[in-house]
């Protein structure tokens, strides 16, 4: 069966175009032009950019404490109130009454109403005090402003001379590239989450970053000391593709090995210092062998999990798992990729060639390139839509083909190949607590059958 996606909100659509125009300036951050971007990358860079905004992730759930590790350090604020006494002109909205004694006979409608009272209790004394002036009147006057006190409250934000956290001094960040990282969209995943999301911020921390990838074996060290080196990083883990086996004791020996040269770790000057570089570990967790890290190397572990694991990982998922200062867990087999094929080549012939027109008009007054830029955007992603719902009218289409009744003869085979599957293919395990006997692994990976 096709998926069929659902249709876009306007709330999700102004969303959407806002994420299309700040993908368009992180390209600039890799120093590559959009023609000679594969679709994987692009694919790789809208993931980070929503894991970098916390924008949800299609089928996924990002857990709170990656969240915390892409945060960027921001200072401490403390609100303190004060209360001043003001004064302000008020001005009334309506007149004001005021009683007077009647001031002419013609007035009489403005007698007050005890006045009036007394007239139908003894008409003779009411006409004497009329005759006297003792009657009163009520009538309306006109009030200028007024002078009014009030007591404003005024907020102020104080830095505290803190930071939300500690800022990054130095990062060392082990990639796996196994090949069992290609299954469950792994792969897209870490790149993501390690390439702009975590990188990224650090290196705009000014911290230095350091970056080995390792299957089998571990590969040469990059490193990243300013930031205009950083699209040259970028570039390698964009380059990179899954290959062997996964050893994780033999990075993490190397990752040591490199901080102890580093930091100066364990000398006589630093003895007992804890090394400021962190290290950041993202795999799948299958490896036989994990060592035991020195007192002082902070691991940070994010495990992406998906699909079954087997039972000869396990002593080695639960060892970097107690080794590790934050442990992290995330399912990626649901994420949902985007469609980066439809988004370069909007972004190629509406983008590049509105990049022309704004190098013609750089000399006219009053222009607005970013502005401009925005709206050949916008009319990017207006043929993005008309193209997405031609897409979702071919899989309704599709989709009503599939619901109809299969011919009979297509499902005897189907059954046929279900029977045989049943009876020579061995259904594979859940979960490690199954019960099943089985011969313990060889230290690479082979497992003999005893016959009975």
């Amino acid at each position: 069966m096709v998926e069929i996606a659902a249709p876009a909100t306007p709330g999700t659509l102004k969303a959407e175009l806002e994420g299309l125009y700040r993908s368009w300036r992180m390209l600039d951050v890799l120093n590559e032009t959009i023609a000679t971007m594969p679709p994987e990358w692009l694919r790789i860079l809208e993931i980070a950019r929503n894991i970098m905004l916390r924008r949800p992730l299609p089928g996924l759930e990002v857990p709170d404490e990656i969240a915390r590790l892409v945060t960027p350090a921001e200072p401490i604020f403390t609100t303190q109130v004060r209360v001043e006494r003001k004064k302000r002109v008020v001005y009334p909205v309506t007149g004001d009454v005021e009683i007077q004694p009647l001031r002419n006979m013609t007035d009489f409608a403005q007698v007050t109403l005890p006045d009036m009272m007394l007239r139908s209790i003894g008409q003779e004394l009411f006409d004497f005090r009329l005759i006297s002036g003792g009657i009163n009147g009520l009538y309306n006057i006109d009030t200028g402003p007024a002078e009014q006190e009030y007591d404003d409250i005024i907020e102020v934000s104080v830095p505290t001379g803190g930071m939300s956290r500690k800022k990054r001094q130095k990062v060392y960040a082990l990639l796996d590239v196994s090949n069992s990282m290609r299954d469950a969209n792994k792969e897209t995943f870490a790149k993501a989450l390690l390439l702009l999301a975590y990188l990224l911020i650090a290196i705009e921390e000014g911290a230095e970053v350091y970056l080995r990838t390792f299957g089998n074996t571990v590969h040469q060290r990059s490193d990243c000391t300013t930031k205009e080196r950083f699209g040259e990083l970028a570039g390698r883990i964009l380059r990179v593709t899954p290959d062997g086996s996964t050893d994780i004791k033999v990075a993490l020996d190397t990752a040591v090995g490199d901080i102890r040269a580093l930091d100066s770790y364990n000398t006589l000057a630093h003895l007992g210092e804890a090394p400021p570089t962190e290290i950041l570990l993202i795999s799948d967790c299958e490896s036989y062998e994990v060592p035991y890290l020195p007192k002082g190397i902070r691991l940070h572990t994010v495990h992406l999990k998906g699909g079954r694991m087997m039972k000869a990982y396990r002593e080695g998922f639960e060892r970097i798992r107690a080794e590790s200062k934050t442990f992290t867990e995330i399912d990626t087999t649901n994420l949902a990729l985007p469609d980066s094929t439809r988004d370069r080549w909007l972004l190629e012939q509406d983008g590049r060639s509105l990049e022309r027109e704004l190098a013609l008009r750089a000399f006219e007054r009053g222009t607005n390139p970013e502005e401009e830029r925005r709206q050949g955007l916008v009319q990017a992603y207006s043929r993005m839509n008309e193209a997405k719902s031609r897409r979702t009218k071919g899989a309704q289409k599709v989709n009503s083909m599939a619901a109809k009744p299969v011919l009979g003869l297509a499902e005897l085979f189907r059954r046929i190949g279900a029977a045989i599957r049943r009876v020579f293919l061995r259904p594979p395990s859940e979960s490690w607590d199954d019960a099943e006997d089985e011969a313990p692994a060889s230290p690479m990976g082979l497992r003999f059958r005893e016959r009975r």
